[in-house]
């Protein structure tokens, strides 16, 4: 009786320690679970297009071609006006289609490049149920590249990708040399950045109520960018590291021209992140252009003289 009572308490701390290691587990388990269910699935609002290359006075052709781990991708591919002086894929960023990039898909064309504007997968017309911040939709982009060279020999190819695209686009550049020159618009270091950004950003949001204010406090507990991962690769099989995809760690693979691109008043992607992938591509040279008033994903419609003037005389250079 002695001896049981001795090591009682030494039994309830354990019973406890057990406890409070389920609740952290199960906190956990939860908050990745809900962010992750985020980027698997079927989202209607990422499928729907309003607009056509018609609309910009563009001819096209609707495409087909999958990835390397079987997913079919829709594009519209965007023959140049006069002989072609190279072939650039462009790629939207998340919750979008391929129509958004026709803007820049038409002064491209008119400059004489042929395009290729996919849909990544889970958007648009493509198919695929998972998505990512840019690790997959680089599988999307190297297809792309292997279209395009079938497509229109003997000219460089070069990728202009747009935030999470932009993130691939890069990652892409990484894995082949197929690509002659790399335009990254709005691309983040990692995705730990954007989402502690995008937490701050809401939990200052003066329309943000308190209890909304706390449910951002819990999702920014240490630890849960590791959660979202590990969560991610228990639905998916699919390891994005601890930073949930980081372009730092890939950016010495990259051997082609780079040019970033990033708006002045980019709360979510701010110009310094543009100067620490500036540095990150230590094996290239990249170079760094800054949009005054430019916000993410709004570059191109804030200046497009300037916007056109800055990725035209790049691929002139490069190409």
């Amino acid at each position: 009786m002695r001896a049981w009572r001795s090591s009682a308490p030494g039994v309830r701390v354990a019973k406890w320690g057990a406890v409070a290691a389920l609740l952290i587990l199960l906190f956990y388990g939860a908050l990745g679970l809900a962010v992750t269910t985020v980027l698997i699935g079927d989202h209607a609002r990422w499928r729907g297009m309003s607009r056509g290359p018609a609309d910009f006075g563009l001819q096209a052709e609707t495409v087909s071609f999958r990835t390397s781990d079987g997913v079919l991708l829709r594009a519209w591919w965007l023959p140049s006006v006069g002989p072609a002086r190279g072939s650039i894929v462009i790629a939207h960023g998340i919750e979008h289609t391929r129509q958004v990039m026709l803007p820049r898909a038409a002064f491209l064309v008119n400059a004489g490049y042929n395009v290729l504007t996919p849909d990544l997968r889970g958007h648009g017309e493509s198919g695929g149920s998972v998505v990512s911040p840019g690790f997959l939709e680089a599988r999307d982009l190297l297809a792309a590249e292997r279209f395009v060279r079938e497509r229109a020999r003997n000219v460089p190819v070069a990728v202009l990708g747009l935030s999470y695209g932009a993130v691939a686009a890069l990652l892409a550049a990484g894995q082949s040399t197929g690509f002659a020159a790399v335009i990254a618009d709005g691309a983040f270091p990692t995705g730990r950045a954007v989402y502690g950004r995008v937490l701050d950003r809401f939990a200052h949001a003066p329309q943000t109520s308190f209890w909304m204010r706390a449910a951002g406090a819990v999702a920014s507990a240490p630890g849960v960018v590791r959660a979202i991962s590990l969560a991610f690769f228990a639905r998916t099989g699919i390891d994005l590291g601890p930073d949930f995809v980081s372009v730092v760690a890939d950016a010495p693979r990259v051997r082609a021209p780079v040019l970033l691109i990033s708006g002045s008043d980019d709360w979510m992607v701010p110009p310094a992140d543009a100067r620490l992938l500036q540095a990150a591509l230590r094996n290239t040279k990249a170079t760094v252009v800054i949009i005054p008033h430019g916000r993410h994903d709004t570059t191109y419609s804030t200046a497009p003289a300037i916007y056109e003037a800055a990725v035209l005389s790049f691929l002139t250079r490069v190409l």
